[in-house]
């Protein structure tokens, strides 16, 4: 992959533009491609971004609709929710000779609908950034740590080169060899974030600042670990629980993505993280039972239809 690749940013959220500013900062040729919405076929915006130490980052970010950007050569970072990787992987298919894969969605299985379908370099990213919309192309992005970027299926492992294309000062990328073990550590974590705080409408810091939800936390954790332990990936549970609360303390004030889901009447990724490892733990042999991930899954599956249901109440009685 040349120095001079571009990047197409698959997303136009507050992962997806909050990244775009930074690399557009850095001297990066990049575009947002939108999956949906009523924007224009192609538009310029200021986007700016506001650190976690309060630095406010503008920039001048371009997008457009990705059903018009027709062949697309060089790196392609999916930001999107998973729930649109089936329709994604289909549009992406089409130029994959051409283009780098890099899946930017924390979550168990969310590479699969891609493997298989031809693209130059197929990874996956363990997201370490907290990212929320404030308002009109404004946002607030942290990043928790730097976020690996690992190699998966069969094709040509390039995501040391990926890694450094998208690395800037203030949001860092590292190559990880052994990225599904990152996979998992992350995908536990946000099992417990996104059914713990939806659920108790509250923000990331709950966990530092609450015994008695930390120590739902550990219940969930110590669920979640036998399953990966299962497929031979060898984690921690205190490993895992240590990261928790770093999370917790670097990202309070933040919401969790779930919850600003759920508040905006969107579909959740649930289904990626406490459901996906359930389904994963009954597949074993024998089976493994994860009653409280999957009652805190369900429960905020039930959560976000209700918020919709009284979206389109309110629509109605208006």
């Amino acid at each position: 992959m040349k120095e001079t690749t571009r990047i197409f940013i698959v997303g136009g959220g507050a992962i997806g533009f909050s990244l775009a500013a930074h690399l557009k900062a850095a001297g990066r040729d990049v575009t947002v491609l939108r999956v949906s919405g009523n924007a224009p076929e192609e538009a310029t915006q200021t986007i700016a971004v506001r650190s976690g130490e309060g630095d406010i980052l503008e920039q001048e970010v371009v997008s457009r609709p990705l059903s018009s950007q027709g062949e697309i050569d060089g790196l392609v970072v999916l930001a999107t929710k998973a729930n649109v990787n089936d329709y994604l992987a289909e549009v992406l298919s089409r130029s994959a000779h051409s283009t780098d894969l890099l899946v930017m969605q924390n979550g168990i299985g969310v590479e699969r609908p891609f493997l298989g379908k031809g693209f130059s370099s197929l990874s996956r990213c363990v997201v370490y950034i907290t990212a929320e919309k404030v308002g009109d192309g404004s946002y607030t992005a942290r990043m928790v740590k730097p976020s690996p970027i690992g190699s998966v299926g069969a094709a040509d492992d390039r995501s040391a080169e990926i890694a450094g294309r998208l690395s800037t000062e203030t949001l860092a990328f590292y190559r990880e060899d052994d990225i599904d073990r990152e996979i998992w550590k992350k995908g536990i974590i946000n099992t417990v974030f996104n059914s713990v705080c939806p659920l108790l409408d509250v923000d990331n810091g709950i966990f530092d600042r609450d015994d008695t939800v930390m120590g739902l936390a550990r219940e969930i954790v110590m669920e979640c670990v036998p399953v990966a332990s299962r497929l031979g990936v060898a984690v921690s549970a205190e490993e895992i629980l240590d990261q928790i609360v770093m999370i917790s303390r670097r990202s309070k004030g933040q919401l969790i993505s779930t919850l600003q889901d759920i508040r905006a009447n969107r579909d959740t990724e649930i289904a990626y993280f406490n459901l996906e490892i359930c389904r994963v733990g009954g597949e074993t042999e024998p089976p493994i039972d994860l009653p409280l991930t999957r009652m805190l899954g369900l429960l905020t599956l039930k959560k976000a239809e209700i918020a919709k249901e009284r979206a389109k109440i309110g629509e109605k009685a208006h």
